[in-house]
C-alpha cells in the first residue's frame, strides 16, 4: 500500500486529492483543492457513530454496506476526472477504514493511489507546524490610506498574498462585505497553501493588514514578518479613493450600513456621522465615501513608517515601481 506522510503527500504530483470524509467535515475545513467524495454522508456518519457504542460489529457491517454503495456511485463520477496514468491522493479523517476501503477499490481497478498517512488530522498538524515558524519569504508590504488602491495592486500582482481575499474580510468596520468568512481551520489551510506556493518567489507582496480580520486572527510569526518587512506607501488623490470606495461598497444594504455606522460612532464627530447617514439615505454615496474617508478612516488609522512612496496612477506603472524597489532592496537580479 502506497502511504505517504503529510509533508511528502503534499509534494507528490497528484492529479486529484479525494477527501472521503462526510460533507459536514469537508465543509468545515479541508485540504485546499481536495474534492469531496464521501463514503458516508452526514446522516450515515452520525448513524454509524451512534450505533457503534451499542454494537461495534453491527456498526461495522452497516458502515461497510453504506461505504460500498457510495463508492459504487463515486466510481462512475470519477471515471472522467482521474486516469490510471497519474497518481491520485486519498484521505479520511485519520487514515482509517473510510479511506482505506476506497483506496483498495481504486487500486484493484488499476489506478495509482496514494494514501495520506494519519489522514486529515496529520495534514492539520503539518499546517500548524508550518504556521508556528517564521516564514522564510521576503515580503514587501503596501501601506497607505483607505481607497488608495493597495488591494487592486495585490490582486493583480503574480507573487502576492491577498490576505483580505483569503479571510473574506476587508479588515475594517465595513469589511464584512465578502460573504461568510472561512472557519479558522480553513483560513489556516488557505494561508498555508498560498505561502507554500510562494516559497520560490523573489519577493511576496502583501498589504499591511491588522492582526485581526473579522473573526480571524493572523498567525503571529507571519504577521510580524510582513510588519517588519520594507514598506511602500501607496498614494492616490481623494477623488480616486472615493471612486474606489463607492465601487467596492456601493451595493451594501441599509441594515449593513447602519450596523457598521453604529460601530464607528464613538470615533467620529457627531455632525459628520449624522451627515454621512443622511447622505446614504439620500443615495449620495459619493458624499458618504468622502465623509468616511476624511472624518473616520484618515483620522483613526495610524500612519506607518515606509521606505518608498509611490503615486498610484495606473497598474503597470505601480507594479513596475514596486518591482524596481524590491530589486534594489533585496538585490535581486
Amino acid at each position: 500500500m502506497n502511504i505517504l506522510p503529510a509533508k511528502e503527500f503534499l509534494k507528490a504530483d497528484l492529479s486529484l486529492i479525494i477527501d472521503v470524509r462526510s460533507p459536514r467535515e469537508y465543509a468545515e475545513s479541508h485540504i485546499v483543492c481536495a474534492q469531496n467524495f464521501p463514503v458516508l454522508d452526514d446522516e450515515q456518519f452520525q448513524q454509524i457513530g451512534t450505533f457503534y457504542h451499542k454494537d461495534s460489529f453491527g456498526a461495522k457491517v452497516l458502515g461497510a454496506s453504506f461505504v460500498s454503495q457510495n463508492i459504487a456511485k463515486h466510481l462512475l463520477n470519477l471515471k472522467d476526472k482521474i486516469s490510471p496514468k497519474k497518481p491520485v491522493g486519498i484521505h479520511c479523517a485519520r487514515g482509517g477504514m473510510r479511506s482505506r476501503a476506497f483506496f483498495m477499490v481504486l487500486q484493484e481497478i488499476g489506478y495509482q493511489v496514494v494514501l495520506l498517512e494519519g489522514g486529515y488530522k496529520s495534514y492539520r498538524k503539518e499546517v500548524l507546524r508550518f504556521l508556528e515558524q517564521p516564514p522564510l519569504h521576503s515580503f514587501v508590504t503596501l501601506v497607505g490610506q483607505t481607497g488608495s488602491g493597495k488591494s487592486e495592486i495585490i490582486q493583480n500582482f503574480i507573487d502576492s498574498l491577498d490576505i483580505e481575499g483569503i479571510a473574506k474580510h476587508l479588515g475594517s468596520s465595513f469589511g464584512a462585505i465578502c460573504g461568510e468568512q472561512p472557519s479558522v481551520k480553513m483560513f489556516q489551510n488557505l494561508l498555508f497553501s498560498r505561502l507554500r506556493a510562494l516559497e520560490n518567489a523573489p519577493f511576496v507582496l502583501v498589504e499591511g493588514e491588522s492582526k485581526k480580520l473579522g473573526n480571524l486572527i493572523l498567525p503571529t510569526h507571519f504577521y510580524q514578518a510582513y510588519q517588519n518587512a520594507p514598506k511602500i506607501l501607496i498614494v492616490a488623490p481623494l477623488e480616486q479613493r472615493v471612486q474606489r470606495i463607492v465601487a467596492q461598497y456601493g451595493k451594501i444594504s441599509l441594515q449593513f450600513f447602519e450596523n457598521s455606522m453604529q460601530k464607528i460612532s464613538p470615533f467620529m464627530k457627531k455632525e459628520f456621522w449624522q451627515e454621512a447617514k443622511e447622505a446614504f439615505y439620500a443615495g449620495n454615496l459619493t458624499r458618504v465615501a468622502e465623509i468616511l474617508l476624511l472624518e473616520y478612516y484618515d483620522k483613526v488609522y495610524k500612519k506607518e513608517s515606509y521606505l518608498c512612496e509611490i503615486s498610484y496612477r495606473n497598474l503597470p506603472q505601480a507594479i513596475a515601481e514596486i518591482q524596481a524597489f524590491a530589486r534594489d532592496f533585496y538585490r535581486l537580479k
